[in-house]
């Protein structure tokens, strides 16, 4: 597990954005832009999680312009705290804008029946799917890449209308990741450990010409 320490390695230089936003410091030097997935956000909402810090001293280095940092529109997808889904995309900005995260960049992810939100996806061409069954292939080989391969792997009929909770998981990682990497970003901000896995995380930094961090570490790289 990667912690934060003096001998963390620079970046590269940041990438180019997939919007094409010239994105500058407050010195007018290239920003390095960051991407908190939705365990950062749970991060915030829970006082004793010790990833909070680094994640708030994230968020004001993009108050302070020192860095770009942006959420994944999947997020509104994943299970809420309660368990209870999310009705509408309203409520999740919501959610985020009291957790002071309102002004961050959200980044759309792709879309998916039944799983996204309608305004807040991108219908995707082959070269992005081919993208994201890479990335599933990494970080969830024993999951059926799609709802069908996975109703298949289970019992389950892919005319359920209940997502299974597993597949669901999977599939907004997945999504989170993709997005990161679709929208050009430099630094995955993530506690989760299946990202952190040895056997994994070389192999998308590779996929997505970036860095995965935990916060702690991120944080000393804005």
């Amino acid at each position: 597990m990667a912690t934060a320490n003096s001998s963390v390695a620079p970046l590269q230089p940041p990438v180019t954005p997939a919007s094409g936003v010239d994105r500058q410091d407050n010195t007018g030097n290239a920003m390095y832009t960051f991407t908190l997935d939705t365990n950062c956000i749970f991060a915030l909402e829970e006082s004793q999680r010790i990833d909070r810090l680094p994640v708030l001293q994230i968020v004001e280095a993009h108050l302070q312009k020192r860095a770009s940092v942006g959420l994944v529109a999947i997020s509104a997808s994943e299970r809420q705290r309660g368990g209870k889904p999310l009705e509408n995309f309203r409520q999740f900005k919501d959610r985020i804008a009291e957790l002071g995260l309102g002004s961050l960049e959200i980044l759309i992810p792709m879309m998916y029946w039944d799983v996204t939100f309608w305004d807040f996806s991108v219908w995707a061409d082959e070269t992005m799917e081919d993208l994201e069954r890479q990335i599933h292939e990494v970080l969830f080989p024993a999951v059926g890449f799609t709802w069908a391969e996975h109703c298949e792997q289970t019992g389950m009929r892919p005319s359920d209308i209940n997502v299974s909770p597993k597949w669901l998981n999977a599939k907004c990682d997945v999504q989170v990741f993709w997005s990161h990497v679709f929208h050009k970003r430099d630094v995955f901000v993530t506690s989760d450990l299946n990202f952190h896995a040895v056997t994994k995380k070389e192999r998308l930094e590779s996929l997505g010409n970036c860095r995965i961090e935990m916060p702690s570490v991120a944080a000393t790289l804005c």
